[in-house]
């Protein structure tokens, strides 16, 4: 069973082969604007490396967001096609759930961080795997807000946490950089959800600039 796990929602495309639970190829390429122009090029190239064809694959894995935009519904397409041409089943993961993988959070704070501009961000936190403030869109002070209610130690995680002013926040902390690398589906294989090519949707957790234009536009 050969899984294919995409994830391109930070800049950065990930691409994992994973056969019984076995990682048997990843490659990792920067992309920041010409995401459109290289994915399908990359994916075909390390389903070949991999020594296997499409039809070997037997689902494909994504996230969904958040982040960029463009870049989700990218991915989401061709998960969508995959999964209609191959008639394999999609399934979905958080961004922000993949992107804290890979950190040691037992009885830890962890607290992947995606920059929205503006002093927002893209966030959610985690505390032994669970969920304990929901992944949204959030001022970087709210956040910051939250965690002083708790005695851990807390872990910023993603590519921006160095982005963000913490000077004025009163809790020692670490930070993680790392990127959401698709092998690290593996940590958090029990989150993902299934869907197909039909319901699968983009988790922007804001909308979009065109869609907040017309909101105001409405309101006038």
């Amino acid at each position: 069973m050969a899984s294919l796990v995409v994830e391109a929602s930070i800049g950065f495309l990930s691409i994992a082969i994973i056969d019984n639970d076995k990682l048997i190829l990843e490659e990792n390429k920067q992309c920041n604007n010409n995401l459109s122009e290289i994915i399908l090029h990359e994916i075909d190239s390390s389903i070949k490396k991999a020594g296997l064809d499409k039809n070997d694959i037997t689902e494909i894995i994504v996230t969904k967001g958040p982040g960029s935009y463009t870049a989700i519904r990218i991915v989401l397409a061709i998960a969508k096609t995959f999964s209609f041409v191959l008639n394999i089943p999609i399934k979905v993961l958080s961004t922000l759930r993949l992107l804290s993988a890979g950190v040691d959070n037992k009885d830890k704070l962890t607290v992947p961080l995606i920059d929205a501009r503006r002093n927002h961000v893209y966030g959610a936190v985690y505390l032994n795997d669970k969920e304990i403030l929901k992944e949204n869109y959030y001022d970087l002070n709210d956040i910051l807000a939250f965690l002083e209610k708790y005695d851990k130690e807390i872990v910023f995680v993603g590519v921006d946490i160095n982005k963000f002013d913490y000077e004025k926040f009163n809790k020692e902390y670490k930070l993680f950089n790392q990127y959401a690398y698709a092998k690290n589906y593996l940590l958090v294989k029990k989150y993902v959800e299934k869907t197909d090519y039909f319901n699968a949707i983009p988790s922007y957790l804001r909308l979009t600039e065109a869609e907040r234009k017309l909101l105001n536009d409405k309101n006038r």
